[in-house]
């Protein structure tokens, strides 16, 4: 099920919020969280019952090795290792399968069968979830919790699908605080405003720029110059508002049932330097990748005697890990490697710049083209699109792009019906329309971000005005919502 279809918005929340509270009201609280578990894997299986199988199964695993390192703690490394290995041959098989098989017939002239597995929603982010969870058990510093709340824990809607990837000190305290779980207007208020926000993130500006993207890459033999560096713009506002916009959403959710989850996202494209960038973009994976990879490596690379090479390899090793993790695909893996060397380059003392519209601009464009390798399918489509964006080479192909405008009903009905536009006109409108977007996209980036936006409105309170501004924006979502589309990152 997704946050942007009218059975969601209408149906499944509604009959979420009102189980939870009035369970909670009669003081039914086991009941209550065993709802809450019932209907997140509703929500997960919604399009796939099958795929819940695998969601069960996965914490059932888990929470089992999490109970033999309590029965058993004298033998609790070799546990953690049976589940550490457990989870990522989970995730290796359905996520890489394919594409380890590909390459070994590649290299070896072999004819290994494809299974074209097809990838479970969210296994990426509840494996991480549950893996975080593991090594913490390892060492020491989570307890063993009961089935229930860690259920709840993992399975919590939310957050299941494309984050932000939870730590358990983060929620399960907060769902075992009975104080907790009594209705808050003012948490409840906050988080419609939160999910009203994302929503129209995803709805009324994601999903606009994501037509010449796809066109594009779809028909990337076709493209020329103008094109290359309009998918390039388009797809940098398109990853960002969408991504940034399910995780609006879901912290809105979240206080909705009067629970706080960790900030995804503090304005990245305002960053100077690629790491600011990365501590600012998808802020819980950062957040994994630096506590269970990059901190650990660290401390084993001051016991090595080269601690200069050392100290270049770990943050390669981990944005290698990080480039993988997205996908199985080898454009995935450059994407990886050009964001570690960015960071090496970025972090060595001779660069010390101050911050100032040069250094914003070249992190931009940096990420700007980056995105492209992350977009791209395939070496081949990287190549064609880098290739003339930086190689002139001109044609009509742009105009194909640009009319892309017309797939959205509202403005088509608009220009044709109304305005009976056609020809050159015609395509005149659609890049004044195109534009006024762009120049829209521009001020939310460089305005105050949902959060601040959020904050700005507790301390002066929510005025008629700013309600008002909410109710158009949301009936325009639900209105634009005619096609259902996905969120890029259920892809990763």
């Amino acid at each position: 099920m997704l946050f942007n279809s009218h059975i969601f918005i209408f149906v499944f929340l509604p009959l979420c919020l009102l189980g939870w509270y009035l369970l909670n009201h009669f003081k039914f609280y086991k009941i209550a969280t065993a709802f809450l578990i019932g209907m997140s894997l509703w929500f997960y299986g919604y399009f796939n019952p099958s795929y819940l199988y695998i969601i069960i199964g996965s914490m059932l695993g888990n929470y089992c090795i999490s109970f033999l390192i309590e029965k058993f703690p004298a033998k609790r490394k070799l546990f953690f290792f049976i589940g550490l290995i457990a989870n990522i041959c989970l995730l290796g098989y359905y996520k890489y399968y394919d594409f380890f098989v590909e390459n070994i017939n590649a290299v070896f002239k072999s004819s290994f069968a494809l299974k074209h597995i097809l990838l479970p929603l969210g296994i990426s982010f509840f494996t991480l979830q549950q893996i975080s969870y593991l090594i913490d058990r390892y060492w020491e510093s989570a307890p063993h919790y009961n089935i229930l709340d860690y259920l709840a824990y993992v399975a919590f809607f939310p957050q299941l699908i494309a984050g932000p990837i939870v730590l358990h000190n983060e929620i399960i305290p907060q769902m075992q605080d009975h104080s907790l779980r009594k209705f808050n207007a003012e948490s409840f208020r906050d988080g419609w405003i939160l999910f009203i926000i994302g929503l129209a993130k995803k709805v009324l500006i994601a999903d606009l720029f994501a037509h010449p993207v796809n066109l594009g890459f779809e028909c990337v033999d076709n493209i020329d110059t103008p094109s290359g560096w309009i998918m390039a713009i388009c797809y940098t506002f398109e990853l960002y508002f969408d991504f940034s916009g399910y995780c609006d959403m879901a912290c809105g959710l979240g206080k909705m049932f009067n629970f706080e989850l960790p900030i995804n996202f503090k304005s990245p494209y305002k960053s100077h330097s690629v790491p600011e960038y990365w501590n600012r973009w998808h802020f819980t994976l950062t957040r994994f990748f630096t506590s269970y990879i990059y901190t650990p490596l660290t401390i084993h690379g001051v016991r090595v005697k080269k601690r200069k090479l050392y100290s270049y390899l770990t943050p390669m090793v981990v944005f290698f890990v990080s480039g993988f993790w997205h996908g199985a695909s080898w454009t995935f893996v450059l994407w990886g490697i050009a964001q570690g060397l960015a960071t090496l380059w970025a972090q060595r003392k001779f660069f010390k710049l101050k911050k100032n519209f040069i250094t914003w601009f070249g992190t931009f464009f940096f990420i700007m083209i980056t995105q492209v390798i992350f977009r791209s399918e395939t070496i081949h489509n990287m190549v064609r699109v880098l290739k003339v964006m930086f190689v002139p080479s001109f044609g009509r192909f742009w105009l194909n792009l640009v009319g892309t405008f017309n797939q959205v009903t509202a403005v088509k009905k608009l220009v044709e019906n109304t305005l009976f536009l056609q020809g050159p006109a015609l395509y005149l409108v659609y890049g004044i329309f195109w534009l006024v977007c762009l120049l829209l996209a521009v001020f939310f980036l460089i305005g105050k971000n949902s959060n601040e936006i959020l904050d700005a409105q507790r301390e002066k309170g929510v005025t008629a005005s700013f309600a008002l501004f909410l109710g158009v924006v949301l009936a325009a979502c639900l209105i634009s919502m005619t096609g259902v589309s996905t969120f890029l990152y259920f892809n990763f």
